[in-house]
């Protein structure tokens, strides 16, 4: 009879909700259930693909129990029930259809909504990361651009000097050859002079004293007088070009030797030392830039993949008959029919009207107590449109004299393939490991796991410094041994903050010091990041702040030989971490 058929179906019904209930809460033991909300986690294992896989087949299993329990109440609404039945409707079904099925439905959407603000809130951070190392790669590259520029100027000022050198060289050569000519003019002149010729003198080899002649003694002695005067005056002239002729061959000697030294000598060292040292840091500086142009360019990739995995979420989510946990639109179908079949029951067990409009107009005042927020504007303001970047706005050809040096306006392309450098300056190079990206706080023990050591070295590295400490705070350290201090292979290197300052304290082994290093004496402003290099080659450790050169010591000539692989630590497991953030920290074999 009716009463039979109706309590047959509300045994049914009840079943098959107890039964969903008892699978719902199984599964919710076994960390598979819908109530997922304080749950969800995104990982790179794919932890989140499976738990909202999962969440999908537990909102089909639920929809179709739904549908199920639809078409029995509807089925019931052809009987008459009996006061056992209504009872049951009352004190089993309704509660139930309310505390699991439509709070099911609450709580998926709260899972929906919280990964999608967790997965904006990503994008965000990724975007505010990626703008930050732009920001980083715009300065790099500027310091760059005024580098080279101020490497030009001293390339002119090193190609004068060379040019006046040599205007010089000859003018001196010229000057000693007009000297020693004129020293020859002054000599062949005095040998002129030593010469005297005397006219013969006529003498009378007889005279007679009788006669009262004098013999012409008078006249010889006047003769002789001027004989004497004209010797004594070509003497006087012959001494004056003997000492004309030796002045002229000391002012020669004396030009043309200052000629040979001037000529042996480099009055352009200043120039040239100035010169090789701004190119040494310019080129620092280019190898900074690109490192830091390269890694914007791949904060920019994550910060693209995020904004692409958010809007294939978002439509996902908006999407419809997806059968899924994501799809809002399902979600609010599916609230309908809960309401719809609650006004069915209710009616059932109230005696009321079980028409379909009364029924609709029931579930109609029951409206969907939630507003999805798609988070939008959010999302709308970061873009991946871009296709190139201007970091300085210039680049550099840099030629053997300052008028082959030229400079233009330049962009780089972005390639967003995976498969492409980020940028056409961003080819990998296989002697540089990347030990840490974005970066965090440090935490003391914490390791990077190892790196191939090499001899020659450079360690870069971006820190901002939250504020200081208390005794030594380590930055980075990468030991061969394991050990902390100060055998050779301790430290390769290892850095540290002194106490109460952001003063770096440099460590690197070499074979006669095992904690030898450079301490340059700046300390790092709070709250901004510094760009740090420290390069070991040459016989030489070189520290650099934003590409400029603090620091150097030339004690490397022997520098720690590795033996094998080293473990890198950021922090180390002896020190208190430094408080700080480390970022971008690459090692490079040279």
């Amino acid at each position: 009879n009716s009463t039979t058929t109706s309590y047959f179906l509300l045994k049914q019904m009840k079943f098959s909700i107890f039964f969903g209930a008892a699978a719902a809460a199984r599964i919710s033991r076994e960390g598979h259930g819908v109530g997922l909300s304080a749950q969800v986690t995104v990982s790179a294992d794919g932890s989140l693909s499976k738990t909202l896989a999962r969440a999908a087949e537990d909102t089909r299993t639920r929809r179709q129990r739904l549908a199920m329990l639809q078409a029995r109440a509807e089925e019931m609404a052809q009987t008459k029930l009996s006061p056992d039945a209504k009872g049951v409707i009352g004190t089993v079904l309704l509660p139930t259809l309310k505390d699991q099925i439509e709070s099911a439905v609450l709580r998926e959407f709260t899972t929906t909504q919280e990964l999608l603000s967790s997965k904006v809130g990503g994008l965000q951070s990724e975007s505010a990361v990626a703008e930050k190392a732009r920001g980083v790669a715009v300065n790099q590259d500027k310091a760059l651009d005024q580098c080279r520029t101020e490497e030009q100027t001293l390339m002119r000022d090193l190609e004068k000097c060379v040019a006046d050198r040599e205007a010089k060289i000859q003018r001196d050569a010229e000057a000693c050859q007009q000297q020693r000519a004129a020293a020859v003019d002054a000599c062949a002149a005095r040998d002129d002079a030593a010469n005297i010729e005397l006219s013969a003198l006529c003498i009378e080899t007889k005279c007679n004293l009788a006669d009262g002649n004098s013999c012409g003694v008078a006249e010889y002695k006047t003769i002789m007088e001027g004989v004497a005067a004209t010797v004594a005056e070509k003497e006087r002239v012959y001494n004056e070009k003997v000492a004309m002729c030796s002045k002229a061959q000391d002012d020669a000697t004396a030009t043309c030797a200052a000629a040979e030294r001037y000529s042996s000598s480099d009055p352009c060292a200043a120039q040239r030392e100035a010169l090789a040292s701004k190119t040494s840091t310019c080129d620092h500086s280019s190898e900074s830039a690109t490192v830091a142009i390269c890694s914007f360019g791949g904060d920019l990739k994550d910060k693209c993949a995020d904004l692409t995995e958010v809007n294939e979420l978002v439509t996902e989510i908006k999407g419809s008959s997806r059968e899924d946990s994501l799809s809002e639109p399902d979600r609010q179908a599916e609230w309908a029919a809960v309401q719809r079949l609650t006004c069915l029951l209710e009616a059932l067990r109230d005696d009321g009207d079980l028409s379909t409009e009364a029924t609709a107009a029931c579930a109609a005042d029951r409206k969907y107590p939630k507003t999805f927020d798609y988070m939008s504007e959010a999302i709308a303001a970061i873009t991946c449109d871009q296709k190139s970047f201007s970091f300085s706005g210039f680049s550099w050809i840099m030629g053997p004299t300052a008028d082959q040096c030229s400079r233009s306006a330049a962009s780089l392309p972005y390639a967003a393939g995976a498969d492409q450098p980020v940028f056409p300056v961003c080819g990998e190079n296989p002697n540089t490991e990347l030990l840490i990206g974005e970066g965090s706080d440090l935490v003391q023990g914490t390791s990077l796991g190892e790196v191939q050591a090499s001899q020659n070295y450079e360690v870069s590295f971006v820190v901002t410094p939250h504020k200081t400490r208390e005794g030594w705070s380590n930055l980075i350290h990468f030991t061969q041994t394991g050990k902390n201090c100060c055998d050779e292979g301790d430290r390769m290197p290892a850095v540290w903050f002194f106490t109460q300052s952001t003063r770096l304290h440099i460590r690197s082994g070499r074979a006669d010091g095992g904690n030898d290093g450079c301490d340059p004496t700046e300390q790092l402003p709070l709250g901004k990041a510094t760009k740090i290099d420290i390069r070991v080659a040459e016989g030489k450790m070189q520290v650099f702040y934003a590409g400029s050169k603090v620091c150097e010591t030339s004690t490397y000539a022997s520098p720690t030989v590795p033996t094998g692989a080293m473990v890198a630590y950021a922090a180390d497991p002896w020190h208190n971490p430094a408080l700080a953030i480390v970022s971008h920290l690459t090692y490079t074999r040279l």
